[in-house]
């Protein structure tokens, strides 16, 4: 089966990775789940890894998004799965946050056969994925987001070493609409985006005291997508809470700033990500 790649770019020779592109593992809502896996090339027994959750506004994006930064932990002896989810407006809140759920949990379960270690995980979102990753981080706190899973994976923990979000938009109650009818908030929450309990669950700026992992937090200050407020608003909550938080500003960064790969910012960006792992994943 063929999908769309936003990135189209695969390994080359010298690359310290292998690719193993759009791998079907489920189906939910009659949509194809799928994953890349990227490999750390030449290894001998299992890698950390992180899972990746693409953005896109929730309605865009996927897997492929991960190319640049898979590459660049690859380097340090760290694998990526980076995972799709089912998207709006086709398929409302919490569909999209299940399918995230589901792949954490099914990378887990499926361990060996992905040559990753099960017990040294951490989890990346991009933008909307940053939203997804850490709402999928706290929801196990969170009785009313119980997710619709297979039996084989419902006692699979959801836990990670360290959660890793760039440019995320935090709490859905602060959504504008711009760019004439735009709403990716509206896409995404369906008739309840009126609802101030349903905004507010799907939120994770309000449940900062569910976080058990490490969070790093990274926004570019030049961000007319998401402002980089939210970030500095979420890592307040969380020192607030008593979690452990860090936060990474690009002074001049904006949206989606990896499409620039050799920028100053992303540079900074993968430096910190770098130290993050190298004392979370061991």
């Amino acid at each position: 089966m063929q999908f769309p790649r936003q990135v189209p770019g695969s390994p080359r020779a010298g690359d310290p990775c292998t690719l193993e592109p759009d791998v079907v593992y489920a189906k939910a809502g009659g949509e194809p789940l799928r994953y890349d896996l990227w490999r750390v090339r030449g290894a001998r027994r299992p890698a950390p890894a992180v899972v990746v959750v693409h953005g896109g506004g929730w309605m865009n994006g996927d897997p492929s998004q991960a190319f640049g930064n898979a590459r660049q932990f690859a380097a340090r002896g760290i694998a990526t799965v980076s995972i799709s989810y089912r998207l709006a407006p086709a398929h409302r809140f919490p569909a999209a946050l299940d399918d995230v759920r589901r792949g954490l949990r099914y990378v887990r379960a499926n361990a060996a056969a992905l040559g990753v270690d099960p017990d040294r995980l951490a989890l990346m979102g991009l933008s909307a994925g940053a939203h997804l990753a850490l709402l999928a981080h706290v929801a196990a706190g969170l009785p009313e987001l119980a997710p619709d899973l297979p039996d084989d994976l419902r006692a699979v923990s959801e836990e990670v070493r360290a959660v890793m979000l760039h440019y995320g938009p935090y709490d859905l109650a602060r959504r504008s609409v711009g760019n004439g009818d735009w709403d990716p908030v509206g896409d995404f929450l369906g008739q309840r985006v009126d609802d101030p309990a349903w905004v507010r669950l799907a939120s994770p700026h309000y449940h900062a005291a569910h976080v058990r992992a490490p969070v790093l937090l990274i926004h570019g200050t030049a961000d007319t997508v998401v402002s980089h407020r939210e970030s500095e608003r979420m890592h307040a909550g969380l020192h607030a809470a008593g979690k452990s938080s860090e936060l990474l500003l690009l002074d001049g960064a904006p949206h989606a700033f990896q499409m620039q790969w050799d920028s100053d910012a992303n540079r900074r960006a993968n430096a910190a990500m770098d130290a993050f792992l190298a004392r979370h994943l061991g």
